[in-house]
């Protein structure tokens, strides 16, 4: 992929979205997603910026063709990221979460079924 046209339209592609659904997202007429992926005109930085966000995708990647297409990130970096804002103790709980072996997955998963079954609050 050599052309950032091209690369949007792969993103596009992969996940199985529509020029029409791009064009909402970025609030664009499908015609311009059109324009974008034919290279005649040249996506703005705050619509790049949301295809990023929106699709975890490297903004290297989507403006300059480099590095890998989707975005690299410590499982710590990730639920500060989706979690921004909230209080900072749900944070290192869900960092502590976010590791948790599967093994250790299916014991909370049990003690969950457990609590639901005995209705405790």
């Amino acid at each position: 992929m050599n052309t950032i046209g091209k690369r949007i339209k792969e993103i596009r592609k992969q996940y199985g979205v529509t020029q029409e659904d791009l064009g909402k997202l970025l609030g664009v007429q499908n015609a311009a997603i059109s324009k974008f992926e034919t290279d005649r005109v040249i996506p703005s930085e705050s619509n790049i910026k949301v295809i990023c966000a929106t699709y975890h995708v490297n903004y290297l990647w989507l403006t300059e063709g480099e590095g890998p297409m989707m975005e690299t990130m410590t499982t710590d970096a990730l639920v500060e990221k989706y979690m921004a804002g909230e209080s900072p103790v749900a944070i290192s709980i869900m960092k502590a979460f976010a590791k948790l072996p599967d093994e250790e997955w299916v014991k909370l998963r049990d003690i969950i079924e457990r609590v639901k079954r005995e209705g405790h609050p």
